[in-house]
């Protein structure tokens, strides 16, 4: 279920047009670098990452309750609301769907369960409309802005300020590039909207991109990443575990099920706002990172 070249230039436009600069917000920490030998592949988380988030993360079952921004979101789409009880019982149902798609998924075996988002909308808006708070059933297409509209205006995000560099570097350096991600199917859209190239222009491997939503599983799931290592091992690249850096904002969702399977690691802790130690966390508390980075542009010193 793939939107098309019409519809995913729409939802471009929408991602720039809703979007401003960010900048990352200081984290006070010192770079802990050193160089790393042996390393074929570097492998980036996106939210909080490669993209500032306004949020810190990204994930449907997050972010704040604003009824007022889920009506606009809605007459963005082509949505007519014919109540003011819309956007509070909109909120209410999407909670629910959320919670059945996440227990859906669950019944399968899967700890950590991440929905597709057109599907929650989907649910979510033929509710609204059997209920009555919209005027009309909703179609594939505006499931699709939906979810663009709504996640823009929940979760703001921008390129990392030296995102470009540091990938065409590392390109230089013949390394492989990949991405681990918890997503959606909009996030290669948002990409391509606001870093102006896609992610093959950017020598991104699209065999070496593992999404949470295709996967119908999210970090920080160890099986998520085992996934990506046989995916990695299909397409032939030869890489062992022990060869990829993998960089992230967030100790348990990135460092630790990367360390599981034995890949080098970096913490990204850059921005504040995306910056998760888990010192609480008994997977985390005596758990390193073999770098520590304050810009992505550090890396290069240590590959």
């Amino acid at each position: 279920m793939n939107p098309t070249k019409k519809s995913e230039n729409i939802l471009k436009q929408r991602f720039r047009e809703l979007s401003e600069p960010l900048e990352p917000e200081s984290t006070g920490e010192k770079p802990v670098l050193k160089k790393l030998e042996g390393i074929k592949a570097v492998i980036f988380d996106f939210y909080g990452t490669l993209f500032i988030s306004g949020v810190g993360d990204i994930g449907i079952d997050d972010g704040k309750s604003d009824a007022g921004m889920l009506v606009d979101a809605l007459k963005s789409s082509g949505i007519t609301v014919t109540n003011i009880k819309a956007g509070v019982r909109g909120y209410e149902i999407y909670d629910e769907v959320v919670t059945e798609e996440v227990q859906r998924i669950k019944s399968a075996g899967i700890i950590y369960p991440e929905p597709d988002i057109r599907t929650v909308w989907r649910n979510v808006l033929n509710q609204m409309y059997a209920e009555g708070h919209t005027e009309s059933p909703a179609n594939e297409a505006q499931h699709e802005r939906m979810s663009v509209e709504f996640e823009a205006r929940m979760n703001p995000i921008w390129p990392m300020p030296d995102m470009n560099e540091t990938l065409e570097k590392i390109r230089e350096k013949n390394l492989l590039l990949g991405i681990i991600s918890n997503s959606q199917f909009y996030t290669l859209i948002a990409f391509e909207a606001l870093a102006g190239k896609s992610l093959e222009e950017y020598g991104f491997e699209p065999e070496l991109l593992h999404w949470s939503f295709a996967e119908n599983m999210k970090k920080p799931s160890v099986p998520f990443y085992e996934r990506f290592m046989r995916k990695a091992k299909e397409f032939g690249s030869g890489i062992k575990a022990g060869e990829i850096l993998y960089v992230g904002n967030d100790m348990l969702k990135d460092v630790y099920p990367a360390a599981e399977l034995g890949m080098k690691t970096a913490l990204f802790a850059g921005d504040k706002r995306s910056l998760k130690w888990r010192r609480d966390d008994d997977r985390c508390k005596d758990l390193q990172p073999d770098l520590v980075i304050t810009e992505l542009k550090q890396l290069l010193e240590c590959l």
